[in-house]
This record gives C-alpha cells, sequence and structure tokens, in this order.
C-alpha cells in the first residue's frame, strides 16, 4: 500500500498487476480525513484484513511522528517562553498570575525531575557552559595596510565562477595589443 499525504486526505492506495500493461498500475482505495484520521466503513470495506492492519499501523506511525515533532517544537521554544513569562511575571501581581505561577511550579518540578532523570543535571550542564564561555578568544593581529585595503568580498548568495582559460588565438591578439611602442613622447619614431 501507499500513502500519498494531499492538503486535506490521505490517500490510500494499491499497486494491480495489470496483464494487458504487464506492469503494476495504482488504484485509489479510498481516502482519510488529515484532520479526523480514522478508518472509514467505506475504507474499512474496501480493503483486506492485510491492507487494513496497514493503514492502521501507519495511521499510529503518523500520530507518534507529529507527536514527536510537537514535542521537540515545545522543548525548542521553551527556553523563550520562559524568558517571556518572567517579563510577565515582573509586571503582573494578580490572581492570574498567582494560578499560572501554581502551574509553572508544578510543571518546572517535574521538567527537573526529567532532566535529571536524562542526565543533564544543573551541576553537569552549568560546568560545559562555563568551559565555553571561558575559551580563550583568538587573538587576531591585523597590519595597517591590511586595514587600508578592505578585501572585495562576495556577496553571500552570488555563484562563484572560476576564469576561462584563453584559446591560443585569443592568447597572440592579447599579446599584439599589448607590445611596448618605441615612439618617443611625441609620437615620432626612435632615431628620426
Amino acid at each position: 500500500m501507499q500513502f500519498r499525504e494531499r492538503r486535506r486526505v490521505i490517500q490510500v492506495i494499491r499497486t494491480v498487476y495489470d496483464p494487458n500493461l504487464k506492469r503494476g498500475r495504482s488504484e485509489l482505495v479510498g481516502k482519510i480525513d488529515k484532520a479526523a484520521p480514522v478508518v472509514t466503513d467505506k475504507l474499512q470495506k474496501s480493503c483486506t484484513p492485510e491492507e487494513l492492519s496497514e493503514v492502521l499501523s501507519y495511521l499510529d506511525d503518523r500520530h507518534n511522528r507529529l507527536r514527536n515533532e510537537a514535542v521537540r517544537a515545545g522543548a525548542e521554544t521553551l527556553p523563550a517562553q520562559m524568558r517571556e513569562a518572567a517579563e510577565y511575571f515582573r509586571t503582573h501581581r494578580d490572581g492570574d498570575a498567582r494560578a499560572f505561577a501554581t502551574d509553572i511550579r508544578l510543571a518546572w518540578e517535574e521538567l527537573k525531575t526529567a532532566l535529571r532523570g536524562s542526565g543533564f543535571s544543573k551541576n553537569k550542564l552549568l560546568k560545559k557552559a562555563a568551559e565555553r564561555t571561558e575559551a580563550p578568544p583568538v587573538a587576531v593581529q591585523v597590519t595597517a595596510e591590511e586595514v587600508a585595503e578592505p578585501a572585495e568580498v562576495p556577496p553571500a548568495g552570488a555563484p562563484v565562477r572560476k576564469p576561462r582559460a584563453r584559446s591560443a588565438k585569443t592568447a597572440r591578439v592579447v599579446a599584439l595589443n599589448t607590445k611596448v611602442s618605441k615612439a618617443d613622447e611625441f609620437g615620432a619614431p626612435p632615431g628620426a
């Protein structure tokens, strides 16, 4: 079975061998709504038991994948959300703030326990952060000539092109055009 995720639906496709074409062809078995991914009666009737188990395992895997992505996104944005919450509590001291603070304290204790259990204890993390910040800065010495003439840096998105090799004919023309004339400053040939 194949599953194609479209804008609002998941298409369930079966490959069937066609003896006239002597190859397989795709056959649409049914659709599943992405907003409510359940197997409908129509889809269940048109699938064999093996295909139905394949559809159900696909939906379970998809659900787990989406959940893991959401959890990861929550962990990535948590530091920024915590800073925004700190700003909120600096400026608010009402009943809503008290209720939020209670929920946050409970969640914070649960998060600390999970961090310690995963091997990310406070001491280890702070020590590694201190090691990163204490790395000695690399001193770069620049001479006055280097500062006077800034290097040309190509734009970030500009493609870098290698110069083309000149052909023998082009090289002869360039050589003829660059010969130094023996004429003096007034244009007269030498010895005249």
